[in-house]
């Protein structure tokens, strides 16, 4: 029962994978993301096929086999690593840098499979373990550093925030352990389970790569020009431009755009913002985009929808809007006016 139920399930996960990376190859609009997560899924979907073969008991019964094939799977695992650096940065990840990934684990299944020792497979074992961890913590930590770059240049980062990747590393640790669980003894369960939490790792990371807006190093990461650090003489022009409805009228005003308009550069002008206004770039224009709701919903003839106000206070999405009105005062537009309004 067991066994039918986990070949089943591998069944699906297979189609699943295989589904998702024919719709990213073929059918969706192509960028390099998108490509790149198709052969991933593409890698992934012949992996779970190839499970079929240790689940029959013949093979399952044969030690050094099952160890063999298992030991393949481990090849996959640098492909969540290649994934995460074309999101964080695009273009790093060349084939040549991801098959030299790949190379250690593959020359572990070929000695393993000349050589076949317990000591030998332990080593393979810890030596996967390690680095899915250690490669867990740097794309974590490089997903923040991408997040504030985001914050420091963007005043709208609908579609570009990648807070779900946190989600997907959390869920990818539960099938490392399941794994290293695996590697010691067949378990048609926990199989079932491995199945089952690698489909919604990667459903989350398929999901959100659809909408994902690969940001380039033009956009965030073009190396800023140097200025002196204590030179603001354009505070009193980003008043005024304030004063005048300047950020409500430009939705996705970058840090670039907003410089030009200063006449000075995106360093200086990041150092203003963090140094001596205390924020940061996304965090400045949106909190006037904020101050400009609280004056349409204290208006007492106002009646606008949740998107008309999101819109006419320069807010390119409603979810944003939502976000950075909540950050502020704890509670939602209605509930804003509300209490605005029993003040009165």
């Amino acid at each position: 029962m067991g066994q039918d139920m986990t070949i089943m399930i591998n069944g699906i996960a297979t189609g699943l994978f295989g589904l998702t990376a024919v719709l990213y190859l073929t059918v969706f609009k192509k960028n390099r993301l998108r490509m790149v997560l198709g052969v991933i899924l593409a890698v992934y979907a012949v992996y779970l096929a190839k499970d079929i073969l240790y689940l029959h008991p013949a093979v399952a019964s044969d030690t050094h086999l099952y160890r063999v094939l298992l030991s393949i799977d481990n090849w996959a695992v640098p492909l969540y690593v290649v994934y995460a650096f074309e999101v964080i940065a695009p273009g790093l990840m060349s084939l040549r840098k991801t098959l030299l990934l790949v190379l250690p684990f593959a020359l572990f299944t070929v000695v393993y499979a000349l050589w076949p020792s317990d000591m030998l497979f332990g080593v393979l074992v810890v030596f996967s373990t390690v680095f899915s961890a250690v490669c867990m913590c740097v794309v974590f930590r490089r997903t923040l550093v991408y997040r504030r770059r985001l914050l420091d240049n963007c005043s709208d980062i609908t579609h570009m925030d990648i807070r779900w990747m946190w989600v997907s590393i959390a869920l990818f640790l539960p099938n490392l352990v399941l794994w290293t669980v695996l590697s010691a003894r067949l378990d048609f369960v926990m199989d079932a389970v491995y199945y089952i939490t690698l489909s919604v790792s990667w459903g989350i990371v398929a999901c959100h790569t659809y909408y994902f807006v690969p940001q380039t190093g033009q956009d965030i990461w073009a190396d800023m020009l140097s200025s002196p650090a204590a030179s603001w003489n354009f505070a009193r022009k980003l008043s005024e431009l304030a004063s005048s409805g300047y950020f409500i009228r430009s939705p996705r005003l970058t840090l670039s755009e907003l410089a030009a308009e200063l006449g000075t550069n995106r360093t200086t002008l990041s150092n203003y913002l963090n140094q001596e206004v205390g924020t940061t770039f996304y965090d400045y224009i949106n909190s006037h985009r904020v101050s400009e709701a609280e004056r349409l919903l204290s208006e007492p003839s106002g009646h606008w929808s949740v998107e008309q106000l999101a819109e006419m206070s320069g807010f390119n999405s409603v979810s944003t809007f939502r976000r950075a009105f909540s950050k502020k005062h704890g509670m939602s537009p209605q509930q804003y006016r509300e209490r605005v309004l029993r003040g009165r």
